[in-house]
């Protein structure tokens, strides 16, 4: 029986990404930490189509919205 754990991933659309950027005024560790809740590393894979994990792609999509509004 094979033991290896699997997560959940999804990939954020570009669209939505891209909408991100446009309200990022720097695309620092900070400001990303501070206006999604995301680290560098993560804003790396968004940007390059790289999936991450499903319950972190869901509490996202939250913020955004929240600061979109």
């Amino acid at each position: 029986m094979d033991k290896t754990l699997l997560i959940r991933t999804r990939v954020i659309p570009s669209d939505l990404v891209e909408q991100m950027a446009t309200r990022l005024p720097r695309q620092s560790r900070d400001e990303l930490m501070e206006r999604y809740g995301i680290s560098y590393n993560t804003w790396r894979k968004l940007r390059a189509g790289v999936p991450i994990r499903a319950s972190l792609a869901e509490r996202l999509e939250q913020r955004v919205k929240q600061a979109m509004a």
